[in-house]
């Protein structure tokens, strides 16, 4: 079941599988106990980052029979192949820096170049030889002092110039509490080719994070008296065309991500990527797929979902879906950056995205891309952009606090996250934040709003897999430094 999470990707984290309740101890230096975890934990890691082709044959060399009926080698290999995108191939040849021996396993935690830390949670089977029975994958904290206020600026921009200067981050990075901004910085170049530099008011490619404006709008729709949360798609899309989808599917459930419906990253999807502008023509991508489970009875995150959503946002509304969000949202938010720009719009300014080529070159992601984004993800934001949808939801200008309360109320729990009404909901050192993430080829982005005192932490990069490890460091960096203390001394239009 795929997690939702701010550390690692909404879809790798716990999830990958069990995690363990381990009895642990911490190891003794050479230890067979901790010899036989550093050796299945290479076998894991090698697994990871092999070709997808070489996978089948080492998840059979190395995990369980148990382990792989349990879960199917096709769940496992998607599970991989997900930790492989998020993670890089890095850690098949990183060793653990710390080992926590348990009964029948044990975690043992690594650090990533970029500071990124994880842990890899494995408990081995009884046979002989042993094999990997159950693992799970989770974030550590990232490693930071706390500093002073005055100080903090300079940390940022310094960490940001390091990971630019390594490869590892090119966008815009903005924190602020309230409207007044503690630091705001753009590095890299938004197109290679030209030249083009990212700036803060760049429109990059948000992902994702373009889900919580479908439930804004959703919520809007539901503040007027148009809709109920468990109305029906049928209710609002009497003609949809898949009957169990139309009789049984409920807002609710499109919302959460437990409707059972799947995501529109298939076959269909590619071959007409560029005929796809509108929230019908995503829906035939995939409307004829079977439910992944019984609507309710599971849980499985979804961009079809949005998308239906989306549709009943334009019948409700009579309005396209593009302009609902425009008129409703990024207007009133003042976002004027924002947008659902297509790909063959020369004029639009944005920040192309980049990802890795087979020659350890660069290359942009325009083939990978639909002409347009849907509900569910692609549209476009500044930095300055998000402040702003974080000042209009901190002051009501969107949403009535009670109604994104609606939103912010936790339905599904995966470890240590929540998810609400397509929010994340969590908790950093007691103080509780909403947002979503994004990520795709050459796409990586974080949007992190406190609602409670109007901090926000905003991290767009326009490069494959760069923006979480900097939004990691830079939440707990924030946090180690505003602490309690600096909370209560300091008015939040003081900060510079």
């Amino acid at each position: 079941m795929p997690g939702f999470t701010q550390g690692l990707s909404k879809t790798v984290v716990l999830a990958c599988l069990a995690l363990l309740a381990l009895a642990a101890a911490h190891a003794a230096p050479g230890s067979s106990q901790t010899e036989r975890l550093t050796q299945h934990a290479t076998h894991f890691w090698h697994t990871v980052a092999a070709a997808p082709d070489a996978r089948p044959a080492l998840l059979e060399r190395h995990f369980s029979p148990a382990l792989r009926e349990r879960n199917g080698d096709a769940s496992l290999l998607e599970t991989f192949a997900m930790l492989h995108d998020e993670l890089g191939p890095e850690l098949a040849s990183t060793t653990p820096s710390a080992v926590v021996e348990a009964e029948a396993g044990g975690e043992l935690h690594y650090r990533l170049p970029n500071g990124r830390g994880v842990a890899l949670i494995l408990s081995l089977g009884a046979d002989d030889p042993a094999r990997i029975e159950r693992f799970g994958v989770r974030p550590l904290p990232p490693e930071v002092t706390a500093v002073d206020m005055a100080q903090l600026p300079a940390l940022i921009r310094a960490r940001i110039e390091a990971e630019f200067a390594a490869g590892r981050f090119s966008g815009a990075v903005l924190v602020a509490r309230g409207d007044a901004v503690i630091h705001a910085q753009a590095v890299g170049l938004a197109d290679r080719a030209s030249g083009r530099a990212n700036t803060l008011d760049t429109p990059i490619n948000l992902g994702s994070i373009n889900k919580m404006f479908t439930a804004i709008a959703i919520a809007q729709l539901q503040a007027a008296g148009k809709l109920d949360w468990q109305d029906t798609v049928g209710k609002h899309l009497p003609d949809f065309p898949n009957a169990t989808i139309r009789e049984q599917v409920t807002i609710h459930q499109l919302l959460t991500h437990t409707s059972g419906v799947g995501s529109y990253w298939n076959d269909a999807h590619a071959a007409r990527r560029l005929e796809l502008d509108s929230q019908r023509a995503f829906l035939d991508t995939f409307v004829e797929q079977p439910l992944l489970f019984e609507p309710g009875e599971g849980i499985e995150y979804s961009n079809g979902g949005p998308v239906i959503l989306g549709l009943i946002i334009e019948a409700i509304s009579g309005l396209d879906y593009y302009d609902y969000v425009r008129e409703h949202i990024y207007r009133p938010a003042g976002m004027r950056q924002a947008d659902h720009y297509r790909l063959d719009d020369a004029e639009a300014g944005v920040a192309l995205g980049y990802l890795r080529s087979d020659d350890g070159g660069w290359q942009d992601n325009r083939s990978e891309l639909s002409q347009r984004g849907s509900a569910a993800g692609g549209g476009y934001a500044s930095a300055r952009d998000l402040h702003a949808f974080s000042r209009a939801l901190g002051d009501g200008r969107l949403l009535s606090r009670a109604q994104l309360e609606t939103l912010w109320q936790p339905h599904i729990q995966t470890g240590p996250m929540g998810y609400g009404y397509l929010f994340t909901v969590g908790d950093s050192e007691g103080r509780r934040w909403v947002g979503h993430n994004g990520g795709a080829p050459g796409i990586s982005a974080e949007f992190i709003h406190h609602p409670d005192d109007g901090l926000v932490i905003i991290v767009l990069a326009n490069q494959d897999r760069a923006a979480t490890p900097v939004r990691e460091w830079l939440h707990a960096q924030v946090l180690a430094s505003l602490g309690e203390n600096a909370v209560a001394q300091r008015n939040p239009t003081e900060l510079e």
